[in-house]
């Protein structure tokens, strides 16, 4: 069986959600990564809007795990300003060379856009292909019910 550790960014608690399921279902470590401010409410949503033009944030990984000791690293992170949140980036630019296995994104998003280009332009923090990825439209969408197919694949793959 693979170790796998789930990380998460969550502004407003969707995508932790979505990766609190994914992790209940394969029966692993869930840890969150944030830059440490309050991000939530109207004035939350425009402190992200202008963090999205910077290159990158300092974000934290609670509780700072031992990275190399995993075989698979799940990576959730919410769209912001038609792209992975700048968290999520910074989290990979960051660590990424740390997660020496397998790496997989779930990105969680409202809007209808494919993101796939995106969100493989990721790659690029950890130096290699991610192993793949599911884009979750949360709204008017059972979220849940695709994170859920998605781990039983990441299952099958055991």
């Amino acid at each position: 069986m693979k170790k796998t550790l789930c990380l998460y960014y969550s502004r407003t608690g969707t995508t932790k959600e979505a990766m609190t399921r994914l992790a209940d279902v394969l029966g692993c470590s869930l840890r969150s990564y944030t830059d440490g401010r309050k991000r939530t409410g109207a004035l939350g949503y425009l402190g992200c809007c202008f963090a999205s033009m910077k290159k990158f944030i300092d974000v934290n990984i609670d509780g700072e795990p031992d990275l190399e000791k995993y075989d698979r690293v799940i990576i959730g992170m919410p769209v912001w300003v038609e792209g992975p949140c700048i968290m999520g980036k910074s989290l990979l630019m960051k660590y990424g060379k740390q997660f020496n296995k397998e790496v997989y994104y779930v990105v969680t998003q409202m809007g209808t856009s494919d993101y796939t280009k995106k969100i493989y332009a990721l790659d690029e923090y950890i130096g290699r292909p991610s192993n793949g990825h599911i884009s979750l439209r949360t709204k008017d969408n059972d979220y849940l019910k695709e994170i859920e197919a998605f781990a039983e694949t990441l299952k099958e793959e055991e």
